[in-house]
């Protein structure tokens, strides 16, 4: 029998076997009203009732629903209350320009903008059908009553849409599988031993590649996630104090801000000999790595990934054969990007090369298959679809055949059984 991989699995779980232990404690201090201590069974309940809303809006299964927030309760809501209803989250990071904001609700096709009160006043110019500001929490749920429309789960159906920044041009969008979310979360949570007795600090923004699928992960375990709207190590240390947290992932300038401040700290590191700090985005020091070990106390995984790997690509964990190292050997060990993850099947053995042309091509699964351009809502742009996530995870074979779930394509029927054409040349392997 198969069974579809979902991200309602997840959060379903949470529900079933969580469902009165509290799931979300919501950032104290920000604009909007706190929704202070979920549960997982409230949880599950608010997605059920967001999902609601949105039938209400005429939204059908595919469209696109944008969310421009700092991490919230309610940005991780959005995770389970539009994908897991068949639409399609886009998280946008609120660091962005407006105009940089603009250009990705037109070119996702989102018909729905969520905004942090924080940010209403700036992305007040955004052109969007509807536009909601989080907090105003009778437009976000419907009422507890009303059902919502069912789904019928599709695993190669688009979950969210990531766009990568910091990147030459305009940000590129990356559509994400309900099994690249589903894949991903499982074996990160495998390879950094997460179980139910661990709280999760978020530490990474939310935006930033689906918070690397932890909001997945930590639900479906039925762990604690403690929500951090703002950085500053200090604020981190004591929310490691006060909710015993033991795990968070970050980049190095996170890193280097605990460090900063455990040095003025009064009294005990918070989380010594307790705490996994899941790290990426550069591979930070040696020295940073031993200070994190023998400061802080607690331990430093490195990994490496992509928006367009879902994202985990590798992981460096201590093993025990490092036990009787040094510090500092351990750290020039520990620093390396280490090795693909055991749920990843291959290593890409090759990727291709592409022109400027108005398309995109499938990368890093072995093929030169590329499809075709299509028009897109904002004038000049490439497609939507610009960037598939390019893992490969179990069953590379199922990476073949897909329609495409582009707003144009939903609204064409010569589109939706469009396919990948053959190579052109456009498109070249790398040697």
């Amino acid at each position: 029998m198969f069974v579809p991989f979902s991200v309602n699995d997840f959060i379903d779980r949470a529900k079933t076997v969580y469902g009165e232990r509290v799931g979300v404690i919501d950032e104290p201090t920000q604009p909007a009203p706190s929704l202070g201590d979920v549960t997982y069974g409230d949880l599950a309940e608010l997605a059920r009732r967001q999902a609601a809303r949105l039938d209400q809006l005429g939204l059908e299964v595919g469209d696109r629903v944008a969310v421009v927030s700092h991490n919230s309760a309610r940005l991780l809501t959005s995770f389970f209350g539009v994908a897991g209803s068949g639409r399609v989250l886009v998280p946008i990071n609120f660091r962005l320009r407006p105009d940089e904001v603009a250009y990705i609700v037109a070119h996702s096709g989102a018909r729905v903008l969520y905004v942090d009160p924080e940010l209403q006043e700036a992305l007040a110019g955004v052109d969007v059908e509807h536009r909601f500001v989080l907090g105003d929490d009778d437009d976000l749920f419907a009422a507890p009553e009303v059902e919502p429309r069912g789904w019928e789960p599709d695993e190669n159906a688009t979950a969210c849409i990531n766009y990568t920044s910091g990147t030459t041009a305009r940000p590129k969008g990356v559509q994400i599988t309900h099994r690249n979310i589903w894949v991903n979360a499982v074996t990160f949570a495998m390879h950094a031993g997460v179980t139910d007795r661990d709280v999760y600090l978020h530490t990474l923004p939310m935006f930033h590649a689906n918070g690397w699928g932890m909001p997945f992960a930590m639900s479906g375990l039925g762990v604690p996630q403690v929500v951090l709207r703002k950085i500053d190590g200090a604020e981190i240390l004591r929310r490691v104090e006060k909710h015993g947290v033991t795990v968070m992932c970050a980049a190095p300038a996170v890193v280097a801000s605990v460090l900063d401040a455990a040095s003025d700290w009064d009294g005990e590191i918070p989380g010594r000999g307790r705490v996994r700090i899941i790290v990426a985005g550069a591979p930070p020091p040696t020295k940073t790595i031993v200070r994190v070990e023998q400061e802080l106390g607690w331990e430093f995984i490195q990994i490496y990934g992509l928006t367009e790997t879902s994202p985990l690509l590798t992981i460096n964990r201590a093993r025990s054969e490092w036990d009787d190292l040094s510090p500092e050997e351990r750290a020039g060990r520990l620093v390396r990007q280490g090795h693909r993850p055991w749920a990843y099947a291959s290593p890409p053995t090759r990727t291709v090369r592409c022109s400027p042309a108005p398309t995109w091509c499938w990368r890093g699964t072995g093929s030169s298959r590329r499809r075709q351009p299509r028009p897109s809502k904002a004038t000049g742009s490439t497609p939507a679809t610009a960037v598939r996530s390019a893992r490969t995870a179990i069953s590379p074979s199922r990476t073949g055949r897909r329609t495409s779930s582009s707003p144009a394509a939903r609204t064409s029927p010569r589109s939706r059984s469009r396919t990948f054409s053959s190579p052109t040349p456009q498109c070249r392997r790398w040697p």
